[in-house]
């Protein structure tokens, strides 16, 4: 029976079991390519982080990440944050609170280029099983965020008395701690769907 209340370590275990790489949860942006999970991650180099525009000191590293490149220019990005009690979920809003300047993702060389286990047993570096860059950065990259969409899983109890009095803002989502799981379940892949960005326009062509 899955657990109404995780701790920070069983939460991120959890997401460890969330695929490296899919374009079955969300949707590529592009049409093409796929998301790359970057936290929890598996390896041994420093996944992305975000961060302000010329800051280096303050940084969000979040407890789940998955980044879809736009090439070089952009990136897009799936944030789930558990969180633990009230006083966490605030902190953790407050860092993805819109601002009149963009944020950046940034991203190590040797991260892209540290291979990773794909579908069907296969091996890829990151960059190539991303699908959207044409070759490896040579160096380390920051790119604009242009499409945000954050993930909050509450303890089960706080999430059935926090949800009837607060009104998510437009890139903000919902679920019970025991919902993490069953990522795989139907009725979480519709919910998950629902941050894609295709799910905001009422149909989107097809490239040729």
């Amino acid at each position: 029976m899955a657990k109404r209340k995780l701790t920070d370590r069983e939460a991120k275990d959890i997401l460890l079991e969330w695929p490296q790489v899919t374009a079955a949860i969300w949707e590529a942006p592009q049409l093409h390519g796929a998301w790359l999970r970057a936290h929890p991650k598996n390896g041994k180099h420093r996944g992305p982080y975000i961060v302000s525009p010329g800051a280096d000191l303050f940084k969000t590293q979040p407890d789940g990440l998955y980044v879809y490149f736009n090439a070089v220019d952009s990136a897009d990005v799936v944030i789930i944050e558990p969180c633990g009690s009230i006083q966490n979920l605030n902190d953790k809003r407050s860092r993805y609170i819109p601002t009149s300047h963009s944020i950046l993702l940034s991203c190590g060389r040797r991260w892209f280029a540290e291979t990773i286990d794909t579908s069907g047993g296969g091996k890829r570096p990151r960059w190539e099983a991303c699908g959207s860059l044409l070759e490896c950065p040579t160096d380390d990259i920051r790119v604009p965020i242009r499409h945000l969409r954050v993930l909050y899983a509450l303890p089960n109890d706080l999430y059935k008395e926090w949800c009837p009095h607060h009104i998510p803002a437009g890139y903000e989502f919902f679920c019970p701690h025991s919902s993490l799981r069953s990522y795989t379940a139907p009725k979480m892949q519709r919910f998950l769907s629902r941050m894609s960005i295709a799910s905001q326009f009422y149909f989107r062509r097809r490239r040729p």
